[in-house]
């Protein structure tokens, strides 16, 4: 069965769905910027600019949700639950490959978010959410593209050196 067809979530569902989802993705870069800022400081940048593109996104929810009057749906905490939960060792990045391995993370839960609003999109019934989500999902490509380029970039020299 396919769910992107049949499946219509209401106003208040579809804004309360994606403002959690962004605001774990916020805190996801915080934590990202954090692990790496002693020993990749351009990492950390790169990081912080993609949390500044979450709270702006959040920022566009919370519009939406005050033209719908529905603000009680993203004024609730969002919960603290990370997706891709990893159990490491270090909290802070202390080597190049423990590095990829959290930028290659990074780049899968960047793929799934811009998955998860692609659905959102899909399934959307609310028109004032039609461009928001839009802008989102070619927002999550750009991020998902940028993060590519930065491993890539960063993992060559890298492999170089181990070589």
């Amino acid at each position: 069965m396919d769910m992107t067809h049949t499946l219509l979530l209401l106003p208040h569902e579809q804004l309360t769905l994606a403002y959690e989802h962004e605001a774990a993705e916020l805190q996801r870069y915080r934590r990202l910027t954090l692990r790496f800022l002693p020993k990749a400081p351009q990492a950390s940048r790169l990081l912080a600019t993609l949390g500044l593109q979450c709270e702006k996104r959040l920022g566009q929810l919370h519009q939406v949700a005050v033209c719908l009057e529905l603000e009680a749906c993203i004024i609730r905490a969002p919960g603290n639950v990370a997706p891709f939960p990893i159990a490491e060792p270090h909290f802070f990045i202390v080597d190049e490959v423990m590095g990829e391995q959290v930028i290659e993370h990074a780049i899968r839960a960047a793929m799934e978010s811009k998955h998860f609003f692609e659905w959102m999109l899909n399934t959307n019934a609310t028109p004032e959410l039609h461009r928001p989500l839009i802008n989102f999902v070619s927002e999550k490509e750009g991020e998902c593209r940028v993060l590519l380029e930065f491993w890539e970039q960063h993992r060559a020299p890298a492999v170089a050196q181990r070589a």
